[in-house]
């Protein structure tokens, strides 16, 4: 990774082009059976969390906040993020991700280049760890209706969602895209 001053980082590989803009949704298990030890750590959820929060630090941002949307012209291989807790049944976007923050404090569920921004969803995150089951398919539904729209992320953007999960879903039917 090269930094490059004026309105963000770049990734440059000396030997390719620039790197694909992208805008990525990372959909985080929060059932129960994350508490369980990963690794060295003793709570898996919270050894995520440590992760992302280690990562997204290393990463070219945009350093666009959340209210940007689709108005981002930023260029040059930069990320934007946001993440979305799953565990509930019929969850309300309120209950998968912050929502109500000041810009720079979290994203509100929507994508962001902005550091403190993300640091703040992983945080949020931290304190909301829902430790029930591996429902999956409201956040789908909210990356879809919120996240990947014409008003949400332009189209020099490629859209990613990660899912990072422990195990089976619980979803109605074990179908998680249906409806």
């Amino acid at each position: 990774t090269d930094t490059s001053g004026g309105g963000g980082s770049q990734c440059v590989k000396t030997t390719y082009s620039t790197c694909p803009d992208l805008d990525v949704a990372f959909i985080l298990d929060g059932s129960g059976s994350m508490s369980r030890s990963f690794g060295n750590h003793p709570h898996g959820f919270y050894a995520l969390m440590e992760m992302l929060k280690d990562w997204v630090k290393t990463i070219p941002l945009t350093g666009d906040d959340h209210t940007v949307g689709a108005a981002s012209t930023v260029r040059g291989g930069t990320f934007r993020i946001t993440f979305i807790q799953f565990s509930k049944a019929d969850a309300l976007p309120q209950e998968d991700h912050p929502t109500g923050c000041a810009v720079g404090a979290c994203t509100n569920g929507l994508l962001s280049g902005n550091l403190n921004e993300l640091l703040g969803d992983i945080s949020w995150h931290e304190s909301h760890y829902q430790a029930e089951w591996t429902y999956l398919h409201a956040a789908l539904k909210d990356v879809a209706d919120n996240t990947f729209t014409t008003s949400q992320s332009p189209p020099h953007r490629q859209h990613v969602v990660v899912i990072i999960a422990d195990g089976g879903l619980t979803d109605y039917n074990g179908d998680a895209c249906s409806g």
